[in-house]
Protein backbone atom coordinates (compact mmCIF):
# COMPACT_ATOMS: atom_id res chain seq x y z
CA UNK A 1 0.00 0.00 0.00
CA UNK A 2 2.67 2.37 0.78
CA UNK A 3 4.32 1.68 -2.61
CA UNK A 4 1.16 2.51 -4.37
CA UNK A 5 1.02 5.76 -2.26
CA UNK A 6 4.32 6.44 -3.41
CA UNK A 7 3.86 5.85 -6.75
CA UNK A 8 0.42 7.86 -7.28
CA UNK A 9 2.77 10.83 -5.56
CA UNK A 10 5.68 10.51 -7.82
CA UNK A 11 3.19 9.78 -10.85
CA UNK A 12 3.74 13.67 -11.97
CA UNK A 13 7.51 13.27 -11.90
CA UNK A 14 7.68 10.13 -14.25
CA UNK A 15 7.95 9.54 -17.85
CA UNK A 16 5.27 7.08 -19.48
CA UNK A 17 6.78 3.70 -19.47
CA UNK A 18 9.17 4.52 -16.49
CA UNK A 19 9.18 3.41 -12.78
CA UNK A 20 11.06 6.10 -11.27
CA UNK A 21 10.56 9.87 -11.24
CA UNK A 22 13.12 11.60 -13.61
CA UNK A 23 14.77 14.78 -12.47
CA UNK A 24 14.10 16.62 -15.94
CA UNK A 25 10.34 16.11 -15.66
CA UNK A 26 10.78 17.50 -12.10
CA UNK A 27 12.27 20.66 -12.67
CA UNK A 28 9.99 21.10 -15.64
CA UNK A 29 6.83 20.94 -12.94
CA UNK A 30 8.65 22.84 -10.64
CA UNK A 31 9.27 25.71 -13.64
CA UNK A 32 5.24 25.34 -14.40
CA UNK A 33 4.28 25.33 -10.65
CA UNK A 34 6.36 28.69 -10.26
CA UNK A 35 4.68 30.63 -13.80
CA UNK A 36 1.30 29.72 -12.08
CA UNK A 37 2.30 31.02 -9.08
CA UNK A 38 3.52 34.41 -10.95
CA UNK A 39 0.32 34.57 -13.11
CA UNK A 40 -1.85 33.58 -9.40
CA UNK A 41 0.33 36.33 -7.98
CA UNK A 42 0.13 39.18 -10.48
CA UNK A 43 -3.89 38.72 -10.95
CA UNK A 44 -3.78 39.16 -7.19
CA UNK A 45 -2.03 42.62 -7.49
CA UNK A 46 -4.35 43.32 -10.01
CA UNK A 47 -6.89 42.64 -8.11
CA UNK A 48 -6.11 44.29 -5.09
CA UNK A 49 -4.90 47.35 -6.65
CA UNK A 50 -7.99 47.91 -8.56
CA UNK A 51 -10.61 47.55 -5.27
CA UNK A 52 -7.62 49.95 -3.61
CA UNK A 53 -8.63 52.13 -6.69
CA UNK A 54 -12.34 51.83 -6.34
CA UNK A 55 -12.16 52.88 -2.67
CA UNK A 56 -10.23 55.49 -3.66
CA UNK A 57 -12.41 57.02 -6.56
CA UNK A 58 -16.07 56.07 -4.47
CA UNK A 59 -14.36 58.64 -1.58
CA UNK A 60 -13.12 60.85 -4.35
CA UNK A 61 -16.07 61.86 -5.88
CA UNK A 62 -18.17 61.63 -2.70
CA UNK A 63 -15.97 64.80 -1.54
CA UNK A 64 -15.77 66.39 -4.70
CA UNK A 65 -20.06 66.61 -4.29
CA UNK A 66 -19.81 67.55 -1.17
CA UNK A 67 -17.06 70.15 -1.71
CA UNK A 68 -19.10 71.67 -4.79
CA UNK A 69 -22.45 71.21 -2.36
CA UNK A 70 -20.26 73.19 0.43
CA UNK A 71 -19.26 76.14 -2.03
CA UNK A 72 -22.61 76.48 -3.25
CA UNK A 73 -24.09 77.30 -0.01
CA UNK A 74 -21.07 79.25 0.56
CA UNK A 75 -21.17 81.13 -2.36
CA UNK A 76 -25.13 81.82 -1.37
CA UNK A 77 -24.33 82.99 2.37
CA UNK A 78 -21.47 85.45 0.99
CA UNK A 79 -24.05 87.05 -0.93
CA UNK A 80 -27.02 87.14 1.20
CA UNK A 81 -24.22 88.62 4.03
CA UNK A 82 -22.99 91.24 1.54
CA UNK A 83 -26.32 92.31 0.61
CA UNK A 84 -27.55 92.35 4.31
CA UNK A 85 -24.67 94.21 5.27
CA UNK A 86 -24.80 96.72 2.14
CA UNK A 87 -28.52 97.68 3.13
CA UNK A 88 -27.34 98.22 6.81
CA UNK A 89 -24.52 100.32 5.70
CA UNK A 90 -26.28 102.11 3.82
CA UNK A 91 -24.57 100.87 0.17
CA UNK A 92 -24.36 97.85 -1.43
CA UNK A 93 -20.62 97.92 -2.73
CA UNK A 94 -19.87 98.50 0.77
CA UNK A 95 -21.41 95.37 2.18
CA UNK A 96 -19.42 93.34 -0.72
CA UNK A 97 -16.38 94.79 0.25
CA UNK A 98 -17.20 94.03 4.17
CA UNK A 99 -17.68 90.29 3.65
CA UNK A 100 -13.99 90.30 1.00
CA UNK A 101 -12.56 91.73 4.13
CA UNK A 102 -13.95 88.94 6.21
CA UNK A 103 -12.91 86.44 4.11
CA UNK A 104 -9.37 87.97 3.80
CA UNK A 105 -9.28 88.08 7.99
CA UNK A 106 -10.28 84.13 7.75
CA UNK A 107 -7.67 83.38 5.25
CA UNK A 108 -5.19 84.62 7.51
CA UNK A 109 -5.77 82.78 10.64
CA UNK A 110 -6.54 79.41 8.63
CA UNK A 111 -2.65 80.32 6.80
CA UNK A 112 -1.10 80.43 10.33
CA UNK A 113 -3.17 77.69 11.80
CA UNK A 114 -2.28 75.41 9.08
CA UNK A 115 1.29 76.66 8.74
CA UNK A 116 1.41 75.45 12.31
CA UNK A 117 -0.74 72.92 13.72
CA UNK A 118 -2.91 71.45 10.59
CA UNK A 119 -0.69 70.67 7.77
CA UNK A 120 1.21 67.72 9.93
CA UNK A 121 -1.60 66.18 11.47
CA UNK A 122 -3.38 65.61 7.78
CA UNK A 123 -0.28 64.62 6.70
CA UNK A 124 -0.10 61.84 9.41
CA UNK A 125 -3.74 61.18 8.98
CA UNK A 126 -3.24 60.49 5.20
CA UNK A 127 -0.54 57.83 5.64
CA UNK A 128 -2.33 56.11 8.61
CA UNK A 129 -4.96 56.03 5.80
CA UNK A 130 -3.11 54.56 2.98
CA UNK A 131 -1.41 51.57 4.97
CA UNK A 132 -4.32 51.21 7.14
CA UNK A 133 -5.73 47.04 6.89
CA UNK A 134 -9.12 46.43 6.11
Amino acid sequence: MKDEQQEERYARFTRPGEENPDLGVFLDAVVEDGKGWLEAQKNYGILYSSEKLGKLSGTLLVAVVSALFIAAVLVMSSVALAIWLGRVIGDLALGFLAVAGIYLLLTVVFYFIWRHMLRDRITLSIINAAYEKD
